[in-house]
């Protein structure tokens, strides 16, 4: 393993903070344990030019005024010198003219709302909900066959509405309207009455576009109702997580869910570099899925970005450096990403499918661009800023 070569790091630490959803009726916390693994395994192994990364870790509660109040905080805690690997339901929207305001630059793991994707200094690892619904949404039509297609998700402002948005500009490209668009709030208390709602126009695909624990409850509300040869039904980035089929079980067997990133057990450098930093740093209760590789994924774009930066690490030059981000591969995702001077931010929109296999998942389809007509603008701008080379 390897996430440095010296001894532990003891010099005067580089702090870095993130927001992240982990309580409130949603618990989203992967990312940022995955990340603080992360920063501890470099600083076990000689820290970033010998100081130690110091991880300040904030929970909003699914509440914006928290989040408002923590992303204040941060920014006026002047020892912080970015943002790195948060993963909140609401914060990006209240955060990000803060952020802006006070020369903090933020690489995301987990992007949810549409401000975490629509701001300047804010820059997401991962491809967000619209596009992994709008992947989920092609999966069905042009793999499946599908030709009524319903969506489910949750009404947290600017998240549910904004992805089902996506899909609807998707299947009008295709010819086709929504068979239904069900929102709920968040934490699914009636999962039968909510996919009643959702089987109103009599869908042969339904989009889960909820966090995992929601979408095993309508799923197993289906299996209730036998609605597996009747209905295809396609997750969202969630569900790929490695405790999932143990919780819908074996009637489940093919189940689709799209990945944002790649497979959980691929034996590639970088995430095998995960695994094993996972099992050497983490608890061995925290998740193993799709936004613990973001989590991870973000730490170490900060960590090999800071050890290439000449001079003081301020936040003017840390951002500066953040922001000159182009091109970074990683076998952990479909195309490079960037970071870049922009007012929009979707590096990640190449995803790739898994479907479930006994107790376990394999590939269904390898990286595949996704069709969501709003990345007309990122797609131009990558060519001609040169940002993925």
């Amino acid at each position: 393993m390897a996430c440095g070569t010296g001894k532990p790091a003891t010099g005067s630490p580089i702090t870095v903070g993130a927001i992240v959803t982990a309580s409130g009726g949603i618990d989203f916390s992967s990312a940022t344990k995955s990340a603080q693994a992360y920063f501890d395994c470099v600083n076990a192994g000689g820290g970033i030019g010998g100081r130690p990364v110091k991880y300040l870790v904030e929970d909003d509660g699914l509440n914006p005024q928290k989040a408002s109040e923590l992303a204040t905080k941060l920014a006026g805690n002047k020892d912080v010198l970015a943002l790195v690997a948060g993963s909140s339901f609401v914060a990006c929207g209240v955060a990000g003219p803060i952020y802006q305001q006070n020369n903090l630059y933020d690489v995301l793991a987990v992007g949810v709302p549409r401000d975490c994707f629509e701001s300047r200094n804010i820059a997401p690892v991962n491809a967000g909900p619209r596009i992994s619904a709008v992947a989920a949404a092609r999966y069905a039509v042009e793999v499946v066959g599908a030709k009524k297609v319903a969506q489910i998700s949750n009404r947290v402002p600017n998240t549910g509405d904004w992805t089902q948005d996506g899909v609807n500009a998707y299947l009008k490209s295709k010819g086709m309207t929504s068979a239904g668009d069900v929102l709920h709030d968040p934490g699914i208390k009636d999962a039968a009455a909510v996919l009643l709602e959702a089987m109103r126009n009599q869908p042969d695909a339904i989009l889960l576009e909820d966090p995992a624990p929601d979408a095993a409850a309508l799923l197993k509300a289906a299996q209730a109702q036998g609605l597996k040869d009747k209905v295809t039904f396609v997750c969202l980035t969630p569900c790929y997580d490695t405790t999932f089929p143990g919780q819908v079980g074996s009637y489940w067997e093919g189940f689709v869910s799209n990945s944002e990133f790649t497979l959980l057990d691929a034996d590639t450098p970088d995430n095998k570099l995960w695994r094993q930093v996972m099992d050497a740093y983490a608890d061995e209760k925290a998740p193993r899925d799709s936004f613990s590789q973001g989590g991870f994924l973000a730490a170490k774009i900060f960590v090999d970005t800071m050890s290439k930066v000449e001079g003081t690490l301020d936040r003017a030059s840390v951002g500066k450096a953040l922001v000159g981000i182009k091109g970074f591969r990683s076998d952990m995702l479909c195309t490079p990403w960037y970071f870049g001077d922009a007012q929009r931010h979707n590096a990640n929109h190449d995803t790739r499918y898994v479907k479930m296999q006994g107790d376990g998942w394999v590939k269904a389809q390898d990286c595949t661009p996704t069709p969501d007509p709003d990345l007309a603008p990122i797609l131009s701008a990558e060519k001609e800023l040169g940002l993925t080379d």
